[in-house]
């Protein structure tokens, strides 16, 4: 069932900004150009100028990464408050997802690294001891992660039962939202299960479900956590590439 009295303001803006995404064309034509600060400057103007404005070459990667951290969370934030206001919520939750490795390796008792003691949504975590990481924890928003943690679950099966709990009751909204959860878990497993088949073909493919995902719910809430899940898969790539060159690539060089 379509709402668009309460998703038509949102579904425009989501059309407008999908449409604006990077396409195949520009990730080949970038995949030329092997140097970091090339790189870069041939981001910053293309599509991906929002994401890159405010990177500078003398950057490391790890400032480079939470640069890309904060865009999306910001975004995230964006995005939320286009929806309908008993939905924003589900949706503000998407923020964490990028955290969930760091926020294992902390639950875990890793030993804090610098980078996280500079990221303003990990930071308050990263006591030396655990016990004070996981009082800070438990009373903050990651609280049902860490529950789901110490039930022996994956957190990203405890991310997304947190998430269906947030879903509002009364939701008349097809089974989109349902499907994308299904999309998301099985995308796990086969990241866990098979090395045979390569992450960028398993990227390409969750792109494409996500795509149809995004274009078969339109004016429902499951179209702008396909766009938040691409968006991600977009900034995942662009870190990827920014890293490779700034750390590993000889002026000239392309990833293979």
């Amino acid at each position: 069932m379509k709402h668009p009295a309460g998703f038509g303001y949102a579904q425009a803006r989501l059309q407008a900004r999908h449409g604006a995404r990077a396409d195949d064309q520009l990730w080949r034509r970038l995949a030329a150009i092997g140097d970091f600060t090339s790189y870069l400057q041939a981001a910053r103007r293309s599509a991906l100028r929002p994401w890159v404005l405010g990177i500078q070459v003398s950057e490391s990667s790890h400032s480079i990464e939470l640069h890309l951290r904060q865009q999306f969370r910001r975004y995230v934030e964006e995005v939320a408050r286009w929806l309908p206001a008993r939905w924003r919520n589900s949706v503000f939750w998407a923020k964490r997802l990028p955290d969930l490795p760091a926020l294992q390796y902390l639950m875990s008792g890793g030993a804090a690294r610098t980078w996280m003691l500079e990221d303003p949504g990990l930071r308050g975590f990263a006591s030396e001891s655990l016990a004070l990481r996981v009082e800070a924890m438990r009373n903050s928003d990651v609280a049902p992660l860490l529950a789901g943690w110490r039930r022996g679950m994956p957190l990203t099966e405890a991310w997304i039962e947190h998430w269906q709990k947030l879903w509002p009751a009364q939701r008349a909204t097809g089974r989109g939202l349902d499907w994308l959860a299904r999309l998301l878990r099985h995308h796990v497993q086969a990241l866990h299960a098979s090395s045979a088949v390569s992450t960028e073909t398993q990227r390409g493919e969750i792109e494409r479900r996500l795509t149809l995902a995004f274009r078969r719910h339109s004016l429902e809430p499951a179209a702008a956590c396909a766009h938040l899940a691409l968006i991600a898969l977009d900034l995942e790539k662009l870190r990827g590439e920014l890293a490779w060159r700034l750390l590993f690539a000889p002026a000239g060089d392309t990833p293979s």
